[in-house]
């Protein structure tokens, strides 16, 4: 409280005014010190202050008032969070701020969705950023793509693959009209809509929240990868795994894990066994590891083999060293000679020179190699 020392010569008057204001002080300050105590204020609370620039009087400020001048002074010094801030930052294409993808079944149907980090729709006040063909876009609503069960989605439900865990890639794509849509799709290697296929049955298709306006040109990104099962037969039923950081991968990456696939071959009247067979994609680099530990019975001169992915091109190399099995193992080099690129199926020969397999006794091949798939 300021003191105001009173003079002989001052007025009765005067006395009295200066009397009251320093009464006025002192009942303010009891006033404020034995009040209430409030945590958290609202914008219509209001606070005593002196107003230096009018003669020290008091006056009061709302708390709305308080925060928007704090606003305007820490605006100089932060920058404030929004896609401006952001714009330029040295993202990396696909990757995603303040948001991760989630992965459900229910009722053997499947659900990609975008998520916030907190595991909550995105929003206004939530947004999810990403890196979208060297543009950074914004997603501010609930963003999600479900395919439902008993569809051969993919061909993930095929003799060789169904039932086995696939990986899938996690895209984010924009244009326009549509804004930022969300897909998934077997192959790592997209960069635009065209590279997938429409075809629900194809290696090669994504499953998009949206494509009502797609164009052959928009651009796609990878943005994570996760693992599911579907079904083999009519059902062609989904489900998941529990999901780690192994199987789950939330950051750009354009390669599976090494999967199981299941043999299936011609040439047969009873199959290799305790086969070893897997594969690993690399955006379009398919490595192949075929290794039985029991030949088969032959009953015909040819040997054929599906694997995971269509071949590129039509193909006929060696694939170099080799362990086979006609009538009796041996060491040598075995070729692959594929029908054409519209199928996978692999033909197998005895010799980088070619030649027909026993059509009755033993019969194997075991190797390993690398072969770019259909892009």
């Amino acid at each position: 409280m300021a003191k105001v020392v009173l003079q002989n010569t001052d007025s009765p008057k005067n006395s009295r005014v200066d009397i009251n204001a320093n009464f006025t002080e002192l009942y303010t300050g009891q006033e404020i010190v034995q009040a209430s105590a409030k945590t958290t204020p609202v914008d219509a609370d209001t606070v005593g202050l002196i107003d230096s620039a009018a003669s020290s009087v008091l006056k009061y400020v709302t708390w709305a008032n308080i925060k928007a001048t704090l606003k305007t002074y820490f605006d100089t010094l932060y920058r404030p969070v929004s896609l401006t801030a952001f714009s330029d930052l040295s993202l990396a294409t696909g990757q995603v701020i303040n948001g991760k993808i989630a992965v459900t079944v229910a009722s053997n149907n499947i659900t990609l969705a975008l998520k916030g980090a907190d595991g909550n729709d995105p929003s206004a006040s939530n947004p999810v950023y990403c890196k979208i063909g060297g543009v950074i876009r914004s997603v501010t609503a609930a963003l999600s793509v479900t395919k439902n069960a008993g569809t051969n989605w993919c061909n993930a439900g095929s003799a060789e693959l169904a039932t086995k865990e696939i990986d899938y890639f996690a895209y984010l794509g924009y244009n326009a009209t549509d804004g930022v849509v969300l897909g998934f799709s077997r192959i790592p290697f997209a960069n635009q809509y065209s590279d997938f296929s429409t075809t629900t049955t194809n290696e090669k298709y994504c499953a998009i929240s949206t494509i009502t306006n797609a164009a052959a040109t928009d651009y796609y990104n990878v943005i994570g990868r996760f693992a599911a099962t579907l079904s083999a037969g009519a059902g062609y039923t989904w489900s998941v795994p529990t999901f780690t950081a192994i199987n789950l991968i939330q950051r750009p990456i354009w390669e599976t894990r090494l999967l199981d696939i299941t043999q299936v071959v011609t040439g047969f009247s009873s199959v290799p066994t305790s086969v070893y067979y897997r594969y690993k994609l690399s955006n379009s680099n398919l490595f192949l590891n075929y290794n039985p530990t029991t030949a088969g019975t032959s009953n015909a001169t040819g040997y054929t083999l599906l694997a995971p992915f269509k071949v590129g091109r039509y193909e006929d190399f060696a694939i170099g060293i080799a362990a086979l099995d006609n009538a009796g193992w041996f060491a040598g080099f075995a070729r692959m000679d594929s029908f054409l690129a519209s199928s996978n199926s692999i033909i197998l020969e005895k010799s980088n020179l070619g030649g027909t397999w026993t059509a009755s006794g033993s019969k194997s091949a075991r190797f390993a190699i690398n072969f770019n798939i259909s892009i």
